[in-house]
């Protein structure tokens, strides 16, 4: 075990102007060429950040290392599509064209953990314009020869300003980004420590190294798809979601980005607090919430599905971790099931009973759980929407919907969002291209998870020439219910002609008075911050003469 349909969303950005995600990737590129990272390990220069997350206007101290009299410069990138190219240089330090003189550093350990104590040699207040998202510096050696082989790289993540709520929130599993990090020679695995011993704990104040996980393995495929598509998002790492779990109640749908294994104690009761709310949860990725964690020193990491009483994955996400694959056997296959091609996510995917989406369930996958499941992990509006039968165990990508109205979608993949995006194409002995029927699968799932939960009932009244609504849904504070009036009795759409708004409010009463005779439908939304829910309607209503 390893550590909006697009219409819908143009017509939302064509309504408010552009978001940010959306004018940003507007902006020129870089080539790959200048800012991926090279083949080969960087081993001339290495460096770390202290903050793994920042604010605009706060600042990120790099501590770099390089041989003695070796000259550098840090190059600033932005991850994102950018009409292919994948990146955005911001800035250069100490400029694009100037390079400083760097020192080499050496590891400290101290208790068994290993720690890079080295100095500040670079700062950078982030500017107020910067978008969120993934950001790395780039460290390139300037000396003759060097500047092509020669690069280390820096990832941290810019949050949105306080004030800005995306209706999508990513968040970036840092936390697994450590622990499978063997610089200096110890992760928390024994496969890649030194003498097979693996560390009891390991710091963030260290390079990431080469073969570590980070954002280019399960994570950038998204950022890429996302951000092609122009949905309106922030990001956040897993230490912010800890440190503020309120935070992932200023959203609509909370996605979690990639290989999400480490959970603290706070990240498990922030999502589950925010399912209760109604926000909506996306899993894109596999083995996410398995281990619980803590940030302080001296106390133990245990499976959550082991503490007592017991936290099992399934209880939140409808799925849970339950075997690994090695990375040398290859990845397998989803299909889609039968009673799965129906579902509104399928809509105009092109997918039919029995597809296959190749090459996308591996190394690590999530199953339903063993009968019988554990009674938390029950879910009764619960559906498979791909599955891989077989060996060393079953994998499925779920939905469910929890008693708040919530929708949760598990990708139980951890290579789901290669599918999505033409990065990684050759990564471990891939040849395929994008899926583009999961591609339109992911844009309806998207679409359905932005919005908030629709309204459970519309009662209606008639008196006289007085009709009252009674407009009832799930209790979050963040929606309002509008209601709407249609003339005749045939099926109508929110835009059809003739439909008017009536009341727009928190308690989903209605009273519209001097309704003329005649036969109408009336139907009803929930409304928040970024748009509204799919409608309800009820049957014909007779006002009479």
């Amino acid at each position: 075990m390893g550590l909006a349909a697009v219409v819908a969303a143009a017509a939302v950005a064509a309504a408010s102007g552009p978001n940010p995600i959306q004018a940003e990737n507007a902006l020129g590129g870089s080539q790959p060429s200048a800012w991926l990272q090279p083949a080969v390990p960087p081993t001339a220069i290495e460096g770390w950040s202290s903050e793994i997350s920042v604010l605009p206007g706060e600042q990120v101290h790099l501590h770099v290392s390089t041989d003695d009299g070796d000259r550098y410069r840090v190059e600033i990138y932005r991850l994102g599509w950018y009409g292919g190219l994948g990146a955005r240089l911001y800035l250069c330090l100490p400029s694009c064209g100037g390079d400083e003189e760097g020192h080499k550093y050496g590891a400290t350990v101290q208790s068994g953990l290993i720690r890079a104590d080295w100095p500040v040699t670079d700062a950078l207040t982030v500017p107020a314009n910067w978008v969120s998202g993934y950001y790395y510096a780039l460290l390139r050696l300037t000396d003759a020869g060097d500047e092509t082989d020669s690069r280390g790289y820096v990832p941290f993540i810019v949050r949105a300003p306080p004030t800005r709520h995306a209706q999508m929130l990513v968040q970036v599993p840092v936390n697994t980004w450590q622990a499978y990090n063997p610089w200096g020679g110890k992760s928390l695995y024994p496969f890649d420590s030194t003498d097979l011993a693996p560390a009891q704990r390991v710091s963030f104040d260290r390079p990431l190294a080469f073969s570590a996980q980070g954002p280019f393995d399960w994570e950038y495929n998204l950022v890429r798809f996302l951000e092609r598509e122009g949905y309106d998002v922030s990001y956040q790492t897993d230490l912010d979601t800890d440190a503020h779990p309120e935070s992932l109640l200023e959203h609509r749908l909370v996605i979690v980005a990639g290989h999400d294994e480490y959970w603290t104690k706070g990240m498990r009761d922030a999502f589950n607090a925010a399912r209760a709310a109604g926000t909506n949860l996306a899993f894109t990725g596999s083995n996410a919430g398995y281990w619980q964690v803590r940030y302080e020193n001296n106390r133990r990491t245990i499976r959550f599905r082991a503490l007592t009483p017991p936290r099992p994955e399934c209880a939140l996400m409808g799925v849970m971790f339950l075997r690994l694959r090695e990375h040398e056997s290859g990845p397998v296959d989803y299909t889609v099931p039968n009673a799965a091609s129906t579902d509104p996510w399928f809509r105009n995917t092109g997918f039919n009973p029995g597809d296959k989406v190749l090459d996308v369930v591996g190394n690590e996958w999530d199953s339903l759980p063993d009968p019988p499941p554990p009674p938390s992990c029950v879910k009764p509006q619960l559906k498979v929407l791909f599955h891989f039968e077989g060996q060393p165990a079953n994998a499925d990508a779920v939905r469910y919907t929890a008693t708040s109205g919530a929708r949760v979608f598990a990708g139980g993949a951890q290579q789901l969002s290669w599918s999505l995006d033409i990065f990684n194409l050759t990564r471990f002995g891939r040849t395929l291209p994008p899926d583009t029927r999961l591609q339109q699968f992911m844009r309806n799932a998207l679409d359905d998870l932005g919005r908030p939960a629709k309204p459970t009932s519309i009662d209606v009244a008639v008196q006289g020439h007085t009709v009252t609504l009674k407009v009832q849904g799930h209790a979050d504070t963040r929606v309002k219910f509008q209601s709407f009036k249609h003339a005749g009795v045939g099926s109508f759409t929110l835009d059809s002609a003739g439909v008017s708004p009536l009341c727009k409010n928190k308690t989903g009463n209605c009273i519209i008075r001097n309704v003329a005779p005649g036969t109408y439908r009336y139907a009803a939304v929930s409304v928040d911050e970024w748009t509204r829910s799919t409608p309800i309607f009820t049957a014909k209503v007779v006002v009479p003469t």
